[in-house]
């Protein structure tokens, strides 16, 4: 299977995402539960990984407000609607953008925005959960549908050059 192969595999029916090795077998989880151990690992020198578990939704104020991220995929994530507030499971695009010396994960389940990227990484033009493709996300305003009466939102998504160093 070659790389752009293996980016872009599809997991489920809706969700495209990187194909990544399970973390830890079921014996290691099984052997760490707290229930059958005698102590815990000291964690004071530990080194913290340097990506959050902590996922903010990324819903743009303004036209023109922009984002410059590494797309980490394609998922399905819980988020609340933004008209009734009801949490429903919805496909998201997970965008990694450093911050001064932080990273923040967000998420953003626009349709347009979640196909234009899923048409990026199928075409190999974004590899997720890489460094090698960077782009810029750029809101470009809302715009009222052919098909009926809702808007939708536009973007403009252009790959980003980093200076090497």
């Amino acid at each position: 299977m070659t790389a752009t192969e293996l980016a872009t595999k599809t997991t489920t029916a809706a969700a495209t995402t990187p194909e990544i090795a399970p973390r830890f077998t079921p014996e290691q989880i099984a052997a760490s539960h707290l229930n059958n151990v005698q102590s815990i690992p000291d964690l004071s020198n530990a080194t913290k990984h340097f990506m959050p578990i902590n996922v903010e939704y990324w819903t743009p104020q303004t036209e023109g407000e922009e984002k410059k991220v590494y797309i980490a995929g394609i998922n399905m994530q819980e988020v609340p609607d933004m008209e009734t507030g009801e949490i429903k499971t919805l496909e998201c695009v997970m965008m990694l953008e450093r911050q001064d010396n932080s990273l923040v994960r967000f998420i953003s389940a626009s349709k347009v925005l979640v196909g234009h990227v899923r048409d990026a990484i199928h075409r190999g033009e974004i590899i997720p959960m890489s460094t090698l493709t960077p782009v810029s996300i750029k809101f470009l305003g809302q715009k009222k549908n052919k098909s009926n009466a809702k808007l939708s939102n536009r973007w403009q998504i252009i790959p980003v050059i980093v200076a090497q160093q």
